[in-house]
């Protein structure tokens, strides 16, 4: 399970000299993110798809994952279950240090954990993703137990993720929560340098590496010795940096520019299948218009959401119709059937509320606009075709292009119709984190329940999906699942997740991390 990934434009430049190389290299690397500046650099806490681009290159995991959700042994040698599925017990490595000089050991597995659980922490998506958390035992030095308080099918996937990262509790102690997301501590491949705000943030090599799970290349150190994410938000600046060989990799490259990128061959580029959730809008069922289950599906049949994705990304990204993309594991085809684009149908499904037409194109009921309120953080131009669509029809969409600060005030407040989100996970598990009623938002408390959808019946499905003990009930429960919120029409799904990435030819080694988003920087070398 992944959390919320982040929109709006921002560059990071990665410098990298080699060992073997008495040149020094700069390694670009262009992302979106939704704020002038990251906020933290801490695990537990962070929101950010791009907080992440870091992160993941900081911190280790106890089991490792490749870009398709494979498991490998990380900070864990070997794990065991337990036949109940309760307890997982992890035999850790003896050789693994923190980026302070402190151990890595059973007790540093305890503290992490325990803390994500912590409400004094703050964590958002990682107590999400450690699910029925009960404890952890320090059985010795380098065994620990984990224990849920029921089965949780979803557990060694959860433990690849990155927001489940072991943290140094030395340094967690001495710094605070706070002071620990500005100056992070872990096991992984490079340590924090420094952080400028709004302008850049450096992470050098750890030296001390030589626990690289094995699908990666290397054994020991990186090649690279220095990476600098510097922060430039205007795309065009990004690309032309990036062409001009002033920056040497790109994330989220514009699908015009991967494309003539393709075909000129001047620059290497991949591209990354997200699993989770797609790129969807949660209707909020509990304010405004979107109250009338009519109206919600009038709204999704307004929309082509095959020429819309088209349109935008040229082949880059296929239409979502689900609440889970089409890669992820029982994903249910049956989503496909529901609210082709239709716009007699959508027109007739207000007509039926009681919603007619006026002269200024918007419909009416009672004295009331058909208005719907749409903060956009993710999306700008995907966020204006659903506009355009949607008022086709007699909707009048008000779109502001918002930061985050304002989104999570709106969230906080109920002040919303509508909100886009995108979260990356390799397991249908991630589904309980924004549909179970006990995720609805509270004032001062970020959860992901945004259509702030209640039912008792769905919140029973997501948990006995959770427990599920095999595949085939998995996947049925799972099927349930996703036929409740369809019929619902509360998660509208627009297109899948894909991360395009752009780089010098003159590098090797270039992949995803888990998930097939952020990059792992590890393996990078020069030709």
């Amino acid at each position: 399970m992944r959390k919320l990934i982040k929109y709006f434009l921002g560059i990071a430049t990665l410098t990298f000299s080699f060992s073997f190389f008495n040149t020094a290299y700069s390694l670009d690397l262009v992302f979106s993110e939704d704020r002038p500046d990251l906020r933290t650099l801490d695990p537990r806490i962070t929101q950010s798809r791009h907080e992440e681009m870091l992160i993941v290159n900081i911190f280790d995991q106890l089991i490792a994952a490749d870009s398709n959700g494979n498991h490998y042994p990380g900070l864990a040698k070997k794990w065991d279950v337990s036949s109940d599925g309760l307890e997982y017990t992890f035999h850790l490595r003896d050789d693994v240090t923190f980026h302070d000089g402190t151990k890595f050991n059973a007790a540093a597995v305890k503290a992490t954990f325990d803390s994500i659980v912590d409400p004094e922490t703050g964590s958002q998506g990682a107590v999400d993703i450690l699910g029925p958390y009960a404890s952890t035992e320090v059985i010795d030095e380098y065994t620990a137990k984990v224990t849920f308080n029921r089965r949780y099918g979803s557990a060694l996937t959860a433990f690849t993720e990155t927001e489940l990262s072991i943290v140094s509790p030395t340094a967690l102690e001495k710094l605070g929560n706070e002071g620990f997301g500005m100056a992070p501590v872990g096991t992984g491949p490079f340590k924090f340098k420094n952080w400028e705000a709004n302008k850049k943030v450096e992470l050098v090599r750890n030296d001390d590496y030589n626990w690289a799970p094995e699908y990666m290349d290397g054994s020991g150190p990186s090649q690279v010795s220095t990476l600098t994410y510097r922060l430039i938000k205007d795309t065009s600046t990004r690309v032309a940096a990036l062409e001009a060989g002033e920056v040497h990799i790109a994330e989220l490259v514009p699908p015009l520019d991967m494309r003539r990128f393709d075909a000129s061959g001047d620059l290497k580029t991949i591209t990354g299948t997200v699993s989770g959730l797609p790129y969807a809008a949660f209707l909020n069922t509990t304010v405004g218009v979107f109250q009338d289950i009519n109206v919600r599906k009038a709204f999704f049949h307004s929309l082509d959401r095959v020429k819309m994705t088209n349109d935008l990304f040229f082949g880059y990204a296929e239409a979502a119709f689900g609440p889970i993309s089409s890669s992820t594991p029982s994903y249910w085809k049956g989503n496909e059937d529901y609210y082709q684009y239709d716009v007699a149908g959508a027109e007739a499904l207000l007509e039926e509320a009681g919603w007619k037409m006026g002269s200024d194109g918007v419909r009416e009921k009672n004295g009331e606009k058909l208005s719907v309120f749409f903060p956009c953080l993710l999306e700008p131009d995907t966020c204006v075709a659903i506009q355009g669509y949607a008022n086709k029809v007699g909707f009048d969409v008000n779109v502001e292009v918002v930061m985050k600060a304002r989104q999570d005030e709106l969230i906080f407040a109920n002040g919303y119709d509508m909100l886009v989100i995108r979260w990356v996970s390799l397991d249908p598990g991630v589904l309980i984190i924004p549909f179970h009623s006990r995720n609805i938002p509270e004032p001062g408390k970020f959860k992901f329940n945004w259509a702030r959808y209640a039912n008792s019946g769905l919140d029973q499905l997501l948990e006995d999906a959770e427990s599920a003990e095999t595949q085939e009930t998995k996947d049925d429960l799972y099927m349930q699942i996703q036929k409740h919120i369809m019929d619902q029409a509360i998660f509208l799904a627009i297109h899948d997740q894909v991360q395009t990435v752009a780089y010098s030819p003159d590098l090797e080694g270039v992949r995803f991390a888990n998930g097939n988003w952020q990059l792992r920087m590890y393996d990078v070398r020069n030709k």
